[in-house]
């Protein structure tokens, strides 16, 4: 099978190991079965354009509550609409390109693109790529230090077969931040990847916000909801 250069399983005595990884498949169940209230103190967007990118291997109904809640601020909010999230292969990243090129001619303004997990890893790549139709992003426990150490690395040396030279070559190097606003929140006892893999390197125009809470539940969390609301209103 092809490696993957992304992911590798955690050492010995990593935080990010299978018991975990077990509680956040709890967690994840817990809060699909019965999420947490939307936080009624978050601000409004005023129809903000805003797209969701899902998590690694999830499609778009893994950012369902993120977007419900979205809209119930007043952002336009829209789904990516790329299918399952195997990575930032050619084909995904040209479909978001043209995506945000109809929102960007619809609303005339860019939209913003909010990405969990892996969803944010590729937005902060398509902004670099077209930083004239994002207006700001915002990385929900999304890694962008090679290799990751996350339980999910057998899932990505899966992945890897689907990745081509020029995703390889993306991959490389992921960890350059886009030039508008970043915004990343960590979750600082993350079950699924190492939150050290997740800190972007300091910059003006770079945000880090640590905001307890498990990685497969992030997009539910009103903490979570409450921080987006409010970057994005700005």
């Amino acid at each position: 099978m092809k490696t993957s250069p992304f992911a590798v399983w955690p050492a010995r005595g990593s935080t990010v190991s299978l018991e975990p990884t077990f509680r956040e498949a709890a967690s994840f169940a817990r809060a699909s079965l019965k999420p947490d209230a939307f936080p009624e103190d978050a601000m409004r967007g005023k129809g903000r354009p805003v797209i969701v990118l899902p998590g690694f291997f999830s499609p778009d109904v893994g950012t369902a509550r993120l977007r419900a809640f979205l809209a119930r601020q007043d952002f336009k909010v829209y789904p990516w609409g790329q299918g399952l999230n195997i990575g930032p292969t050619t084909a995904i990243l040209a479909g978001l390109m043209r995506t945000l090129e109809k929102l960007a001619a619809r609303h005339g303004e860019s939209p913003a693109l909010i990405g969990q997990s892996l969803g944010g890893t590729i937005a902060r790549e398509a902004a670099k790529r077209r930083p004239d139709l994002v207006s700001e992003v915002l990385t929900i426990v999304s890694p962008i230090r090679l290799p990751v150490p996350t339980t999910l690395a057998p899932l990505a040396h899966c992945a890897a077969i689907l990745w081509d030279r020029e995703t390889q070559k993306t991959l490389a190097q992921i960890s350059a931040p886009p030039p508008m606003r970043l915004t990343a929140i960590i979750a600082p006892h993350d079950g699924i990847v190492d939150p050290r893999a997740c800190i972007p390197d300091p910059a003006p125009n770079v945000e880090v916000i640590f905001i307890d809470g498990q990685h497969t539940t992030m997009g539910s969390n009103p903490a979570v909801q409450r921080v987006v609301a409010a970057k994005l209103a700005r």
